[in-house]
């Protein structure tokens, strides 16, 4: 807690809010979130994880399973789709009273939501789908905390990120390499931390647990509001 405050305190006049770790950390708790729930709840598949649809779109294809292949591709294909409408979003919705990213997390928020009660028409695969295209819109949204690039939908980037700037740091003493190291190092366990709240949650909201995904977004939109402008 001693080192969030710290972060929190040291960010506030030097970045922009939307870099800015609250908003990363709550990101990436949304990530692990509605990854935790499509794992309990749709066949142990992932969201937001595309290079585990890859991989697992090339063995169905190797063995002929061409309509299981689909149940993998279709992800890959509205992720891609999702990062591309983001910036028909930024293009269409330019910042005024709401920045880019509300626009952003607008869209989200009422997808997700709206997945969620539609779930009993809509086969897994199409829900997984559909949930691939709106974090993908989060993912394209949030590039950057503190000035540094950094995936919210994923912890691949950002495990690298934690073990590269250990090593700069114990080569250079670089206070900078270990203060990012820290920084990456709390999106993790933020990670960790969306899986365990949808899980525990699960218990009790079953199929709508995927709500306290709107939540988070609708957290992360109200921070978004830079008063210090007015």
């Amino acid at each position: 807690m001693i080192l969030l405050t710290l972060f929190i305190m040291s960010e506030i006049s030097t970045h922009p809010i939307q870099e800015r770790l609250p908003i990363a950390l709550l990101l990436a708790t949304n990530s692990g979130f509605v990854d935790a729930y499509t794992f309990q709840y749709h066949g142990e598949r992932f969201a937001s994880l595309q290079t585990g649809n890859i991989i697992q779109a090339g063995i169905s294809l190797a063995r002929g399973q061409f309509n299981y292949a689909s149940s993998f591709l279709l992800p890959i294909l509205f992720f891609l789709l999702g990062a591309a409408f983001n910036n028909i979003i930024k293009h269409q919705f330019k910042a005024r009273k709401l920045s880019t990213q509300q626009h952003s997390l607008i869209i989200e928020i009422i997808g997700i939501s709206l997945v969620v009660f539609i779930r009993t028409q809509i086969s897994s695969t199409v829900f997984i789908t559909l949930l691939s295209f709106f974090l993908a819109i989060q993912l394209d949204a949030f590039p950057k905390v503190q000035g540094l690039p950094f995936t919210s939908v994923m912890s691949t980037g950002n495990l690298r990120n934690v073990g590269a700037n250990l090593i700069t740091y114990f080569y250079t003493k670089n206070r900078t390499a270990l203060q990012n190291a820290s920084l990456f190092s709390l999106i993790i366990l933020a990670f960790l931390f969306g899986a365990f709240i949808s899980a525990l949650l699960s218990t009790y909201l079953k199929h709508f647990t995927l709500l306290g995904s709107s939540v988070i977004l609708m957290t992360i939109f109200g921070l978004l509001f830079d008063y210090s402008k007015k």
